[in-house]
């Protein structure tokens, strides 16, 4: 008996839940009840990249170097020239003439060749400085390929021209007796021809940075 009593109580709370929970069929056309449809999460869409701007400043720095070796170029188009004139003057030396100003001019060209060494050394550090904030762009490459055909000009003036006739003034001296081409004339000569080596060195390795240059900022 109490079996029958207890399904029939669990029978009633079924049916009373079901209709808790199921809509009638007055709701449906009542339309009562609602349905929650989840509402699709629009996804992020990502910006497009930025571009970097070149700097005024960094402009200006590669504008000042492909200035200063203008420059230096321009000095030394007939730095070789000058040198065979020493080189001449000498030779006449040894054979009996005289060259009142020759002692000046070969200090004088000592000192120009001591004042090139020291600024093609500035413009090397000016030009590995470049490097590392050099960027992709028209303007930059334009002014780094024109770096690259100066130095280009230097490397192959001082390799070809300037380092051989310094060391044939410097041979030409070194064979004249110091009583009559003057004691520290030899030793002029040799810092000269040690100076136009050490700058063809120099442009030889800045022609490898200006070739970097011009690759890292091309376009």
């Amino acid at each position: 008996m109490k079996k029958i009593v207890s399904l029939a109580v669990l029978a009633v709370f079924s049916s009373s839940f079901v209709s808790a929970k199921s809509p009638s069929m007055e709701d449906l056309k009542a339309g009562t009840f609602s349905v929650n449809i989840k509402q699709e999460v629009a996804l992020p869409v990502p910006s497009a990249p930025v571009k970097d701007e070149v700097g005024q400043d960094l402009v200006y720095k590669f504008q000042r170097l492909k200035d200063d070796l203008w420059r230096l170029n321009s000095d030394t188009t007939w730095l070789r020239n000058d040198i065979d004139r020493l080189e001449q003057d000498a030779r006449r030396i040894a054979q009996g003439s005289s060259a009142a100003f020759f002692s000046s001019d070969l200090r004088n060209m000592s000192f120009n060749m001591s004042r090139y060494y020291n600024d093609i050394q500035r413009l090397s550090q000016d030009l590995k400085a470049l490097l590392p904030l050099a960027k992709k762009d028209e303007k930059l490459n334009k002014i780094a390929s024109d770096i690259e055909w100066d130095i280009r000009d230097l490397d192959n003036r001082f390799n070809f021209d300037v380092k051989n006739s310094s060391q044939n003034l410097e041979w030409t001296v070194r064979r004249i007796d110091p009583k009559i081409i003057g004691y520290d004339a030899q030793w002029t000569a040799g810092d000269i021809s040690r100076y136009a080596r050490d700058i063809a060195w120099k442009t030889n390795d800045m022609r490898w940075d200006a070739q970097k240059l011009n690759d890292i900022t091309r376009p």
